[in-house]
C-alpha cells in the first residue's frame, strides 16, 4: 500500500480553547484508525499546523473535510507527497503543544506561522518527528 502525506497550515476563525482542541483530537483519535490515518496537530498563535499520513484515498477525503471545516480559514497546503514508512505510526492524532517545542533550531523559528511561509517542509516534518521520537525517510514534493 502506497502511503501519502500532507502538511498544511490554517488560521482559526476565532480563539480556540482547550475544550475545542480536545474535541478535535478526540474526534481524530476516534475516526483516523478506521481510515488508516496518523499524524499530529499543532496549534499556536491562532494557527493550526497539521501533518497527516496514510492511504491516498482516505487522506484525500479527510483533507476535503478539513478544508470545509468552519473552525478555520486560510487553508494553505505546505507540502504533499509519498513515503515508504510512517513518521507517526503510533499517533492516531498526536498533539505537540507549543510549550513542549524546543527553544532553538527549526521548531523554535516558527516560520510556518508567517502569512506566506517560505519553508522547506522536509526539515520541518523531520524536526517534528524527531521531537516526537519518530524518524524515517520521506520523499517530498514542494507545493508551489
Amino acid at each position: 500500500m502506497e502511503l501519502s502525506f500532507i502538511l498544511y497550515r490554517s488560521t482559526a476563525r476565532r480563539g480556540f480553547d482547550d475544550k475545542t482542541i480536545i474535541g478535535i483530537l478526540a474526534e481524530s483519535v476516534r475516526n483516523n484508525p478506521k481510515e488508516g490515518l496518523t499524524g499530529f496537530l499543532h496549534m499556536e498563535r491562532g494557527c493550526f499546523l497539521q501533518y497527516l499520513e496514510g492511504p491516498r484515498g482516505p487522506l484525500t477525503r479527510k483533507v476535503a473535510r478539513i478544508q470545509k471545516d468552519r473552525r478555520h480559514k486560510d487553508f494553505l497546503l505546505l507540502a504533499e507527497g509519498t513515503l515508504d514508512t510512517r513518521f507517526f505510526p503510533d499517533w492516531d492524532m498526536g498533539q505537540i503543544p507549543e510549550e513542549n517545542l524546543p527553544t532553538d533550531g527549526i521548531l523554535a523559528e516558527r516560520s510556518w506561522l508567517e502569512p506566506q511561509p517560505d519553508i522547506d517542509p522536509l526539515p520541518l516534518i523531520q524536526a517534528f518527528a524527531a521531537h516526537a521520537g519518530q524518524q524515517h525517510d520521506l520523499e517530498i514534493q514542494r507545493v508551489e
